[in-house]
Parts: C-alpha cells; structure tokens; sequence
C-alpha cells in the first residue's frame, strides 16, 4: 500500500469579495513535517512522491490552488461537485471528507484568533508561531483520522463504498441488478420527510425527539432483494403500491422540480409507497378514496442485522473506552451503507481537464461533452461506461427509508403540537403517548425542552432552550445567526453574504449573496391532521 500522507493549507481569512490565498502549507507523513510557504514549492515536493495525500475538504477547497500543477489531460474523480481524487506527477491526492463527512473538529482541533492571519499581523514572529504550531496540529490530527479510518476499513474512495465493502464480508458479494431496474423502481425511492407545520414565531412550551438510529433500526428488518419480483392489481402483502388517493400528508410526493413534499390538500393524486407507509396511513386513517392501481411483491428478503450489530457495539466500545475517531466512524459506518443501494451511476461522470483552446473541438465530440472551467483548464465530462457502472438493488433502499418515514408519519400523527420534523426527528408540544422512549434502536430520545421557536423554512429555524438546553439552529446553505433567524420568520428578510467563496467545477470562486425570508408551511392548505 502507498504511504498515506496529508496537507494542508493557512489562507487569507475569508471576507466577503475577497478570495483567500494560501500563505502557508504542511505536509505530515505520521513522522515526518514539512512547510512549505509557497504552494508551486509544495506541488514539487510532491510530484516525485508515490503516495495517497490526503486534503480535508480539499476537493471543495485546497486542491483547486493546485490545479495549476497537474498535467493536462488528467482524469478527476468528481463527485456532487467535489474533487475526490486527482494527480501531480506519482502522488495521488484525496478529498478525506469523501470517507470522513466530518468537521475535523469533531475529532480534534485546535483554536485560533484568524484575525492573525491577515498579512500585517502573520509577518510578526509571534503570530507566526501560533500560526505554525496550529497547521501541525491540523495535519497531525487529520493524519491520525485517515490512518485510524483506513487501517480498519481499508483504502477507500469514499465512505458508502466502504459500508459496501464492510457488508459484503459478511453477506458475500452484493447482487447486482440493471439500470432497467433501477429506472422501473426508482419510483419508490424516496429521502427524508422534512416539514414545517407551523411557520413564524412560536411562544410556547415545545419538546424535540430523536429516533435513536433511525435507517439502522430500519435495516435490522426484513427488506426486498433480489431482482425477481411479481406485479399485480392487489396484493395485501406486496412491498410497494402505486396509490391513486386523497392522502391527510401520510405519503411522499416528487413535483415536477423533483422536491419532496407530504401533500395534504384534498387533491388526488398518485403515490408511490412502500408497504410500511400505506400500512401506517391506514391505520392511522389518512388515505381518502384510496385505489390500488399496482402492487409489487419480491421473492427474496435480505436483513442487515449482523451488520447493523457490529457496528452498534463498535460505537458503544468505543464511547466506553474514550475513542472519539471510533466513535465516530462506527457512526458514519452505520448510517451509510442503505443510500448505496439507491446510487444511480447514470449520475456519476468521468472528467478530464485539457488546455481551454480544445473546449471547442469538444463541442463536436460525440465522447465528450464541455463541463466547465476549472482553475486554468477546460472541463471535460462523459458518462461511464456500461461495465463500471455498478447497479445495486434501488428496492432495498427504498423500502429501508420507508420504513423511517412510517414511523416519523405514526408518532407525528398521534403526537400534539407538532411544528417541525426532520427525517428522524419532531418538535412538538408532547409526543404520543405511545411513542417507545428509551436508548434501543429505533426508540424515541429526548434531544432537549424550548420555549419559543422562530421557523422560517425546512431547515432554517432556531428552538430556544429551556434551562440546561442548548439554543438549535439549523440555517441550511447560509450561516445565519439565531437573530437573524429570528428575524426572517417573523417576516422580516436578511442579506445574507458569504465570507468564503464558493469554489466550482464550473465557474470561478464566487461570493454567494442571498435574500433569506420566510418560506410557508405546506400545511397552511391543511384541511385535517389529527391533533396537529
């Protein structure tokens, strides 16, 4: 195995406008450190070197400083808009969030006034200590992380990859299926709920719960597998059901923009649901003029149980014992592996940079197509071939992540108060009585007890905490404060302007400026929803 390295970069702090440059590089083998002021002096250092360096973040930040360096006609790993994998000369460098989707300091970091990192105050010597001292630091605890990661899981490119690989040692080689496949049951592949029941400001007295590991509790069941399935009218033990009904917000609806919403509006519409779901809706009342117009049974069932117990204990012994890093991975192991099932490689590209005055010889290929601009050099995308395309069962995940939705739909249904929900998680006034509370998989966890809310969309609000709970804040795609929150859910609109840019395959870094005001609750259109 090539020696596992890391790097890492001091830059310019981030201010709005301004495009940070690294002033500052360290390179940490587990023994040996080097610095390196300049970023082409780094680039050299490593051309020569046969080794996997790895760059937390990099593919989002410090690898697009290196672009420079890399040879044209390279191929980059992309993936989401990432730069999981590229080359400078013999050493390939990694993105470690790829395997750890981690903030470092989750693990270990030190902290640090970065005003001292503004050119005046980073030439002064003691500063400059300060400065060094922290990149070490950084490097070191990024090098112990990647080495704890890839000496229990091996070499990987990415970390669902790993929970495949981690799996089929105990199940044998995952059966694979066809992108025929994938396309006829993709249908019923859905995400998380995620839903505002009340929108604005809430003065009153409100409670959060957490399902205990949600998808793994889910996994411990019996899920379809296989690729041999029969589809008929009705079948009351089928696996999945195309619905044609009024449904009081029991199922997932994917709008024309391939959002996810819980309709509840009287319209009649066509869903499609897992067995779980339609199971949960009609105890609990929800279906209106309900027809089955499909119902799909599978002929095999696969359970993760062993897998979803290994990694269970390997979590509780290492809390027990302290190890943070196990900790976390046997976490990240855990709630990984079911999304692979559902991975479209139609999705995924291979990519080549190539000199910018060839992009328009590409615009006439019928091999490659024009992805961009990266850094210095044009972009080049095309699909993967047929044989590296790798299709697994889109059914097993679809009927995993069902079944977490059923049980969010159950507790929400018959819990009080409800103003928010988050794929495994409510905040309500009282949960239902027979909501199963404890520390088991599956079981319901109070995460703390607020007092007011300010919600201004999915994934934008802050709950203020009663004594002895912390304030919680969620402002997806923006770092607003809980004010600012505050402030657009009462109607009210924020400015918001990214301090650091945003770095791309396709464009140059820019500065992301947003409008931020209130989005509205789907369930103003409500017309029935039990105790909510």
């Amino acid at each position: 195995m090539r020696p596992i390295t890391v790097i890492d970069a001091e830059t310019d702090p981030f201010r709005t406008g301004r495009v940070p440059q690294p002033f500052l590089w360290g390179w940490y083998s587990g023994s040996d450190y080097r610095q390196f002021d300049k970023t082409a002096d780094l680039a050299a250092f490593l051309q020569d070197r046969r080794e996997l360096c790895y760059a937390h973040n990099g593919g989002k930040f410090d690898f697009h400083y290196l672009l420079p360096y890399i040879e044209a006609y390279s191929d980059l790993l992309i993936i989401d808009n990432r730069i999981v994998s590229m080359r400078i000369g013999e050493c390939e460098l990694r993105d470690s969030y790829a395997i750890l989707p981690i903030p470092l300091s989750a693990y270990k970091k030190d902290t640090v006034d970065y005003a001292i990192f503004e050119p005046r105050e980073r030439i002064k010597p003691a500063n400059r200590a300060i400065i060094e001292k922290y990149l070490h630091q950084d490097c070191v605890y990024l090098h112990e992380l990647v080495s704890k990661f890839i000496g229990a899981f091996g070499v990987r490119m990415t970390l669902a990859g790993a929970a495949m690989a981690e799996w089929q040692k105990i199940s044998g080689p995952a059966p694979r299926t066809t992108g025929e496949f994938y396309d006829t049951l993709a249908p019923w592949y859905c995400g998380g709920r995620v839903e505002c029941f009340e929108s604005g400001i809430i003065d009153r007295d409100f409670e959060v719960y957490d399902i205990n590991s949600a998808y793994p509790w889910a996994m411990m069941s019996a899920h379809p597998a296989g690729v041999s399935y029969t589809s008929s009218t009705y079948d009351p033990v089928a696996d999945f059901y195309e619905v044609e009904c009024d449904s009081e917000g029991a199922f997932p609806f994917r709008g024309e923009r391939g959002g996810l919403s819980f309709p509840r509006d009287g319209a009649r519409r066509v869903f499609h649901v897992t067995r779980h779901e339609l199971e949960a809706a009609e105890d609990t009342g929800a279906l209106r003029h309900a027809k089955i117009l499909t119902s799909i049974r599978f002929a095999e069932r696969v359970s993760f149980g062993e897998y979803v117990d290994n990694f269970f204990e390997m979590k509780l012994k290492a809390r027990r014992e302290g190890d943070i890093a196990g900790a976390l991975m046997a976490k990240l192991l855990l709630n990984s592996l079911y999304g692979k099932f559902g991975a479209n490689p139609d999705r995924y590209l291979n990519h080549r940079i190539l000199p910018l005055e060839e992009l328009a010889a590409i615009a006439a290929s019928d091999t490659w197509s024009i992805a961009g601009q990266i850094g210095p050099w044009g972009l080049a995308s095309r699909p993967l071939e047929e044989a590296a395309k790798r299709w697994y069962n889109v059914a097993t995940g679809a009927s995993i992540t069902g079944q977490v939705r059923a049980l969010l739909w159950r507790t929400i249904r018959a819990s009080k108060g409800v103003l928010y929900c988050d794929t495994d998680s409510i905040a309500a006034a009282s949960i239902s009585e027979g909501a199963d509370i404890g520390d088991a998989l599956g079981a319901w966890k109070l995460e703390g007890q607020f007092y007011k809310a300010g919600i201004a969309g999915k994934k934008m609000y802050v709950f203020k905490g009663q004594p002895g709970t912390a304030d919680k804040i969620a402002s997806k795609g923006v770092r607003l404060t809980g004010d600012e929150i505050m402030e657009v859910a009462a109607g009210g609109e924020v400015i918001h302007s990214q301090d650091a840019p945003s770095f791309s395959i396709k464009n140059a870094p820019k500065f992301v400026k947003r409008k931020i005001t209130q989005t509205k609750p789907f369930s103003d259109k409500l017309f029935s929803l039990g105790n909510l």
